[in-house]
């Protein structure tokens, strides 16, 4: 595992940085969709109307053709009758005979047209009897060979009832040309509507587009800024955190080399002053019990015996200290000797855990600030195992892999889960740091249940 220094979460972002004005997007967008559907509901409104007045034109064009149909009609079959009447030809009398049908078929056309005013009905339904007044007239005009009232001053009753089918042809005409105007008009009025509406609502949704653009482009300037503040943002964090990992790995070397140097000057200490004066003690008590009587001796032999025994015990006691505080082996006979040591039996734990060395028989030279971090790291691990693996076998490991000196603990135990944020996991950090200040790497594999292997990783080039 590589103990490199984690960055730690970002705080949330500063109250300085802007915010997206979401609320105007929508509201822009609520008013684009009502333009655009108010256009659409205007469009269809339009054609509508458009195809109502066309169809309105169609109905009171086809009523014009009608009436004049109706009038050529009449004045055709008068021609016919006065033809005949002057040629006595009856060739004349085609459109005549013809024109019953064709008459009543118009009328039939006009009634059928669907008029809403009461009046005009009323004057289609005189004008059929006008029609069928005229055609009994000149039917007589053809039994008697000559046309009725034809010696009046006014033509007779024929003119008389021709004039009124044509003026009342005339007058639903021009109410027909009328209504037509009107539908004309009023065409040209809503087309003016519509276009003025067309235009208000286009302009209207131009200008709201523009102002979703203008929106749109704020909102990316505003992302922009965001994203460019919380950048700064972050480099700043991360240089922080950086200066400030750099502060505490410093004051973790610091408190490192100045634990082994405590340890060192204590080492000395130990060994120079208390050594000495447990030295003295003892060979004064043995001076004593020499020169003193044997019978004055005799009674206090069993106090002698047991004074020298702990002053031996002392003296034990302080050389496992100093060499706890400083192994002697470690600058006496180099790191593969002092490893060799660890522990002087080869129990490990209560559970009886066997260790296991594989050490080479010579290293490259080891300066002393790496061999004593290795030998830390190496007495770190069997404490643990002794502490916390419950191991049946345990393996210390040391060799040359490459351009890297390689030292490894590995055991059978219980294993962790190196991942799991626990407390008082201070040798794991210690061991780490130990590597880092080597340019090394620490890799811990481990599992419940499945043992723990504890490897280092020390570089040569860092060595010299």
């Amino acid at each position: 595992m590589d103990f490199t220094p984690e960055r730690l979460p970002l705080p949330p972002a500063p109250s300085r940085l802007p915010r997206p004005r979401a609320g105007l997007l929508i509201v822009v967008l609520l008013l684009s969709f009502v333009l655009g559907l108010a256009w659409l509901i205007a469009g269809q409104w339009q054609s509508e109307s458009s195809r109502a007045a066309l169809e309105d034109l169609r109905a009171r064009s086809a009523r014009l053709h009608h009436l004049d149909t109706l009038l050529l009609q009449m004045l055709d079959a008068e021609s016919s009758v006065r033809g005949y009447l002057l040629t006595q030809n009856t060739v004349y009398l085609t459109p005549y005979q013809d024109g019953q049908a064709e008459l009543e078929r118009t009328l039939a056309a006009l009634r059928a047209d669907a008029w809403t005013d009461d009046g005009q009905r009323e004057t289609v339904d005189h004008l059929a009897l006008l029609v069928d007044m005229r055609w009994s007239l000149l039917s007589q005009a053809i039994e008697r060979g000559v046309p009725p009232g034809a010696d009046q001053p006014d033509g007779g009753t024929g003119k008389q009832v021709t004039d009124d089918i044509r003026n009342r042809i005339l007058s639903l005409r021009a109410a027909t040309q009328a209504e037509i105007d009107a539908t004309q008009d009023g065409a040209f009025a809503r087309f003016a509507d519509a276009r003025t509406m067309n235009r208000v609502l286009g302009a209207s949704v131009l200008a709201l587009l523009l102002v979703l653009v203008v929106v749109l482009y704020r909102q990316d300037r505003l992302r922009e800024r965001m994203a460019q503040l919380l950048r700064s943002e972050n480099e700043r964090l991360h240089t922080e955190v950086a200066h400030r990992t750099q502060e505490l790995s410093s004051l973790a070397t610091y408190l490192t080399n100045a634990r082994e140097a405590e340890q060192a000057r204590l080492a000395r200490e130990l060994h120079d002053e208390l050594g000495a004066l447990l030295t003295a003690a003892k060979l004064d008590a043995g001076w004593i019990a020499r020169k003193l009587p044997a019978e004055a001796v005799a009674p206090l032999r069993s106090r002698f015996d047991r004074l020298l025994d702990t002053l031996n015990q002392g003296i034990a006691l302080k050389r496992k200290v100093v060499a706890d505080l400083r192994p002697p082996l470690l600058s006496e006979l180099g790191l593969v000797e002092a490893l060799r040591a660890l522990p002087d039996s080869g129990d490990i734990g209560e559970h009886g855990g066997r260790l296991e060395t594989e050490l080479p028989d010579a290293l490259p030279d080891v300066p002393a600030q790496t061999a004593l971090a290795l030998y830390r790291i190496a007495q770190e691990a069997l404490t643990n195992v002794r502490r916390y693996a419950q191991a049946s076998s345990v393996r210390l490991r040391l060799e040359v892999e490459g351009d890297e000196l390689v030292l490894a603990v590995e055991d059978d135990g219980v294993g962790f889960d190196p991942a799991a944020r626990e407390h008082n996991r201070h040798g794991m950090a210690g061991m780490a740091h130990r590597v880092q200040m080597l340019a090394g790497r620490l890799d811990i594999d481990s599992a419940p249940g499945k043992g723990t292997r504890i490897t280092a990783h020390v570089p040569f080039a860092r060595m010299h």
